[in-house]
């Protein structure tokens, strides 16, 4: 498992095409993130993981693509093999994906 430092690293290097890159902070039942641009990412991702958060991976936005295509999410190395990390990844798709065509 990584550390938070390694986590803030990996934040501050997601792909340079992603927008409003975030680690991934998964609940039982919902998601909150820490951003890129956040002023004290560690804090943050502490706070969250004091309250029971699990950071799962990266999330982002590619510009330019069409909304069903735009939102990227990815799990960290280390939960790749897990199939409860991408069930987490394919809801947080799955919401993101039912707001952006709501909004349309």
């Amino acid at each position: 498992m990584k550390s938070n430092e390694e986590l803030v690293i990996a934040l501050r290097s997601a792909p340079r095409s992603w927008m409003d890159a975030a680690i991934v902070v998964a609940f039982e039942n919902r998601f909150e993130f820490v951003p890129e641009v956040h002023p004290d990412p560690m804090s943050r991702l502490n706070s969250l993981q004091e309250r029971g958060g699990l950071a799962i991976g990266l999330a982002g936005v590619k510009p330019g693509e069409n909304t069903s295509r735009a939102f990227l999410a990815e799990v960290f190395q280390e939960y790749e093999g897990q199939a409860w990390a991408h069930r987490y990844m394919d809801t947080l798709r799955g919401i993101v994906q039912r707001r952006s065509f709501a909004g349309n």
